[in-house]
């Protein structure tokens, strides 16, 4: 009796016992979340984000992501003052970055100089300088950009020409790879560049055929100044001011940035205490930056190491908003393979009637030891390496240095970068990875072109010229991508076009019949076509990561930046690959706000 008593008492004290746990086991319902400020719903949003690759809506509050997931859930987001964005079923992608263009530099002389690109004549290009003299009579240098070195190969355009239109002031045009300047009499007079001037170190001073002997002991000057030699030039301009270059930014912002799509760029060349740095930093200041900016103060082998790093690091320690840093350093490598200044590992072919030495292969501009030792110490300064590199045997002892940085430094996340790319080793792919450099290629230049008919082949040889540009290797090799346009080299910058060409190393406007397929002869190295996938990270998480913003931008995920951008096609779904450049950007959002919207005219 007792025993079942003791019992029944137990049996009584559980069912006591366990009452309040069944009622605090109830489910609470969740809190309604705050009202986003922006719902995107009904999208195809591909988020590269391995974790949820796929979403359909999008909440956007503060400029920041707050929710991405399925429409159905996205209505908790919306309150009575939140915009809601039908996408109707459109692509939706990360806000693209570009990792190597001259957004500052390259929007001044877009805004600034006479614009030859796309000009097939030396008769066009005068014609177009001409008319910018006539149209700016209080400029007293005319400057200009964009002439081909593809029309006039070889021996490069001639002071007379030049001389004919615009006797009375300096006018100095850039080729449109930026590493040649055309020049006319009075230029070089105001530059004081005559027959007695010496080639500087790693650049040519063009002469007229035949004077070497005539005009002793260096030859007169034809009118094209190559790599270095332009600077006996340029160094004597006056630099655009703050407010030009603040104009030339805002230009670039409305016309080129937002209509493409690009909310992240790192710039490649600022100087310390430049005027574009100047500028740049007060525009963060002042909130009118709407695109984010990373960018490099230039190095060369003549400057003071110690000096150098001293005020670069001045320099970097005033830029700390988020839209604006200067946490790298640009070194070139060489030069340009149509200037003969590229570094290769074998000589040119045609290096004994360029050169007059059959084993003619170019010159680096950093000497091995020099750029080991400069490597060295901005690595341990803290700065993050990015380099200028075409030639296959530029790139190896870039990889050399950096090995030898790595060694004397210890092991970092550092993520240098090497751009441009035209030839690489075989053996280089796995060092890539291995050392923890990023590949920043630039995809627009994979075409069988104008450069690789009547420069590439004759300058390589017809084996080099075909195995140029790899892409997919890379991805092989586990390397980081970052792709770039190296604007305003190519123009526009469309990254979209980047996309592409990536694809397919082909353009539908080098053929005649378009939509005709493209024939493997008309692309170039077709074993390195990239993936759709691969080029969109490329664009966006892999950019991001080429300059330590993962954690806020590249992938459409919570906690990040609001920089997404609204296709007109589906990327992920187009079958036949050359309709990937009919796609187009409709809508572009940088930290939540709307840069460009052109949905209307769809």
């Amino acid at each position: 009796m007792r025993r079942i008593a003791l019992l029944g008492a137990a049996v009584c004290l559980g069912a006591l016992l366990v009452l309040p746990t069944v009622a605090a086991a109830k489910p609470k319902p969740k809190p309604k979340p705050r009202p986003a400020t922006t719902v995107y719903r009904n999208g195809y949003v591909w988020t590269v984000d391995k974790g949820k690759p796929r979403a359909s809506a999008v909440a956007v509050r503060g400029g920041k992501i707050v929710f991405v997931g399925s429409d159905k859930r996205a209505k908790a987001y919306i309150g009575k003052k939140t915009k809601v964005v039908n996408l109707k079923g459109r692509m939706m992608l990360p806000g693209f970055i570009d990792s190597h263009m001259h957004a500052s530099m390259g929007s001044a002389e877009m805004v600034f100089m006479a614009q030859l690109w796309g000009l097939s004549t030396v008769e066009d290009y005068v014609d177009a300088v001409a008319d910018f003299a006539d149209a700016h009579p209080d400029f007293e240098v005319v400057r200009g950009i964009g002439w081909s070195n593809t029309v006039v190969p070889g021996i490069g355009p001639l002071k007379e020409d030049l001389d004919a239109v615009v006797p009375d002031r300096p006018v100095a045009l850039w080729s449109e790879d930026h590493h040649s300047l055309w020049v006319n009499s009075a230029a070089l007079e105001f530059a004081e560049i005559t027959g007695a001037t010496p080639d500087p170190k790693d650049g040519v001073i063009e002469r007229v055929p035949g004077t070497e002997v005539t005009d002793p002991p260096y030859g007169t000057p034809s009118g094209t100044l190559r790599e270095t030699a332009a600077d006996l030039m340029t160094a004597r301009l006056p630099d655009y001011t703050v407010e030009q270059y603040k104009e030339a930014m805002h230009w670039f912002q409305d016309e080129i940035a937002a209509p493409l799509g690009l909310t992240t760029v790192f710039d490649p060349i600022l100087y310390i205490d430049g005027n574009a740095t100047q500028a740049l930093e007060e525009m963060a200041r002042d909130g009118e930056l709407t695109v984010r900016i990373r960018a490099a103060l230039e190095i060369t082998p003549e400057d003071d190491l110690t000096d150098w790093i001293k005020a670069a690091k001045a320099e970097r320690a005033k830029h700390t908003h988020g839209m604006f840093k200067t946490p790298a350093v640009k070194v070139f490598a060489d030069g340009v393979v149509e200037g003969h200044t590229a570094y290769l590992a074998e000589p040119y072919a045609d290096a004994l009637e360029y050169k007059g030495d059959p084993d003619f292969r170019g010159e680096p501009i950093w000497q091995p030891a020099a750029m080991n030792e400069a490597f060295r110490r901005l690595d341990k300064a803290g700065f993050q390496i990015h380099v200028h590199s075409i030639g296959d045997a530029a790139t190896s002892e870039t990889l050399d240095a950096l090995a030898y940085a790595r060694k004397a430094n210890g092991k970092r996340d550092w993520r240098p970068g090497i751009t441009h790319l035209q030839l690489v080793a075989p053996g280089d792919f796995a060092r890539f990875a291995k050392l923890g450099v990023v590949a920043v290629p630039d995809p627009y230049w994979f075409l069988k072109d104008d450069y690789y008919t009547y420069l590439q082949v004759p300058y390589l040889g017809q084996q080099r010229a075909d195995d140029e540009y790899p892409m997919r290797s890379f991805f092989k090799a586990g390397v980081t991508v970052a792709s770039a346009s190296d604007f305003p080299v190519t123009l526009p910058p469309a990254p979209l076009t980047g996309v592409a060409v990536g694809v397919t190393r082909w353009d539908p406007v080098l053929v005649t019949e378009y939509p005709a397929p493209p024939s493997l002869d008309g692309i170039l190295w077709p074993a390195e076509r990239a993936s759709v996938k691969q080029m969109i990270r490329s664009f966006t998480l892999d950019g991001a990561k080429a300059n330590f913003l993962e954690k806020r931008v590249g992938s459409i995920k919570v906690g990040k930046r609001a920089d997404l951008v609204v296709l007109s096609r589906n990327l992920l779904k187009i079958k036949d690959p050359k309709d990937l450049f009919k796609a187009r950007v409709l809508l572009t959002v940088g930290n939540g706000k709307v840069l460009y919207d052109a949905r209307s005219k769809q």
